[in-house]
């Protein structure tokens, strides 16, 4: 499906799952060092639709953590 690839293809991005047929919505992990602007520290996330994973995992939807010392 073109929206999943597209999905999967962007840099924070580091797998998704789709799990839409058993129920699950679509699963989304982004790489180390990224967080979901609505869930902070969280790098995996599930949605309910594949409208709502392309949404929240926009680079508006997205930020990459900070380096602590």
């Amino acid at each position: 499906m073109k929206t999943l690839d597209r999905l999967r293809k962007q840099p924070h991005v580091f797998a998704v799952d789709d799990e839409r047929d058993e129920g699950n919505g679509v699963i989304v992990m982004l790489h180390d060092g990224w967080e979901f602007d609505l869930d902070p520290g969280c790098g995996t996330r599930g949605f309910d639709t594949l409208t709502e994973a392309v949404k929240g995992c926009s680079s508006r939807a997205v930020t990459q953590r900070k380096a602590t010392a």
